[in-house]
């Protein structure tokens, strides 16, 4: 090699915009980066007790667990769904750990297909799970073989609380971005974004067209939701719930995507783990939101701040949107 006395020529910074530096990062820290982001939009907190709230600006969500009486009721659901296991169980072990591979047969993502993608679905999954497990551990409702061995559920129990159901929330925050994705890809436009998710979300989506795209991922995210009741690990009411939190958190996790502000209102919901009543499907979940003039979970709007120009999520959105054919914005010609 020779003689060196350790001198060199440091090259000033390149220039590299923050997607090129973002995406420069190895796995983890490129994670890390973004999830920081995501999480920083939600806070969650006990409400007047029992109720928990997710914030924004406002109260995003605000769920209220079921009571004793509720579980007792709902423990027939769980014994009822325990007939389906024989249907059910290669579908239940597959999706115990993960289940992006069946959203992935349905509309094909992958870092050889769509890299941003599995990015940003990576980096709302690592926000709402954040979400999700503070929710739980302020709920702490016990699991149904916590009240009877009878269960004999076919996985493992989790642990931490049943309500909301983790794979609910997450398959649900899933299928939403992935129909963002979808319906930005055709060109509709970033302040009609979250009505046109919940216009899908109706009464009739369950006997919808099995052809319509959007709707086939929430069948989806309500089958592997319902699964998760006949393994004998939650209720359906954790379901029920878990769903809402993930539409609701990955809404306002989108409108942060697109820029955030007063021109992009994500709706407010609350509901009661109470007032459900028997099993979860993805008809009676669309009733109970109540879009449109039917009375429901949704109520007012709120908003996210104006996302500032070094946050990274709207860059990646883009890039994640042009994967689905998304023009990118036009740029203005430099001056003279």
């Amino acid at each position: 090699m020779g003689f060196w006395d350790g001198s060199v020529a440091v090259p000033a910074t390149d220039g590299a915009d923050d997607l090129t530096r973002l995406m420069r990062l190895a796995a983890f820290p490129r994670a890390s980066v973004l999830a920081h982001e995501g999480i920083s939009l939600f806070s969650v907190r006990p409400g007047a007790k029992p109720t928990h709230l997710v914030r924004t600006e406002d109260n995003l969500i605000s769920l209220t667990p079921p009571e004793a009486p509720k579980i007792a009721e709902q423990m027939a659901e769980v014994r009822a769904a325990m007939d389906l296991r024989a249907d059910r169980l290669p579908e239940i072990i597959a999706q115990s750990d993960g289940f992006l591979d069946f959203f992935a047969a349905q509309m094909p993502f992958g870092m050889n297909r769509r890299p941003y993608t599995v990015h940003l679905i990576t980096a709302m999954l690592d926000t709402v799970i954040s979400v999700e497990q503070r929710m739980k551990h302020l709920c702490s409702v016990a699991r149904p073989v916590d009240l009877s061995p009878q269960i004999q559920p076919v996985i493992e129990t989790p642990g931490h609380s049943a309500y909301p159901s983790g794979h609910a929330t997450e398959a649900f925050a899933t299928a939403t971005l992935l129909a963002a994705l979808k319906l930005t890809g055709t060109g509709m436009a970033a302040s009609a974004l979250v009505d046109g998710v919940l216009t899908r979300l109706s009464r009739a989506t369950e006997t919808a067209p099995a052809t319509d795209p959007i709707i086939l991922l929430y069948r989806l995210a309500a089958r592997i939701a319902d699964n998760r009741t006949v393994a004998g690990v939650h209720y359906p009411v954790d379901s029920a719930h878990g769903a809402l939190l993930g539409l609701s958190t990955t809404l306002a996790f989108i409108a942060h995507c697109l820029g955030g502000g007063p021109e992009l209102p994500v709706p407010e919901w609350a509901a009661d783990g109470n007032d459900w009543s028997g099993d979860f499907s993805l008809r009676k979940w669309c009733e109970a939101l109540g879009n449109g003039a039917q009375k429901g979970w949704r109520g007012g709007t709120t908003t996210l701040p104006k996302a500032e120009h070094w946050q990274l999520l709207p860059a990646l959105w883009q890039a994640a949107a042009a994967e689905w054919g998304r023009k990118p914005p036009a740029v203005d010609a430099p001056t003279a």
